[in-house]
């Protein structure tokens, strides 16, 4: 069996994964992003549309970080997340395309920030 710090079959580089950030600032970073989600909805002055989608998804992402890391076994957190990340590119890709730019490229961001969260978190529980 594989690991991430082993070579596949010795014919390219090692993998190494670095899982650095604690599931208590995954929740506060994830908190600042949902924050970040529902002002920016504002101060960007979005499309209606654009508007609604940005603070739905800003609620969902404020709601799943102050709902904490024990309140859900891992596995559901980590599937969360990674809907999240596809609701937030999927609506900004759509809102991009129909004519809302601003709308478009903060979700999308936010969703590429949120997979970089998803990606680095160390899916582990203090002991």
């Amino acid at each position: 069996m594989l690991r991430l710090t082993e070579a596949a079959g010795g014919l390219s580089h090692p993998v190494c994964v670095s899982r650095s950030i604690s599931l208590a600032r995954h929740a506060a970073v994830e908190l600042a992003l949902g924050l970040a989600l529902l002002a920016g909805s504002f101060a960007l002055g979005l499309e209606p549309a654009g508007l609604v989608a940005a603070f739905s998804l800003g609620v969902l992402l404020t709601g799943l970080a102050l709902a904490g890391p024990d309140s859900l076994p891992l596995s559901t957190h980590q599937a969360f997340d990674l809907a999240l990340v596809a609701a937030l590119t999927g609506a900004g890709l759509g809102l991009g395309i129909s004519g809302d730019p601003a709308a478009g490229l903060l979700l999308v961001v936010v969703g590429g920030l949120q997979l970089t969260l998803l990606t680095l978190t160390r899916w582990a529980r203090a002991r």
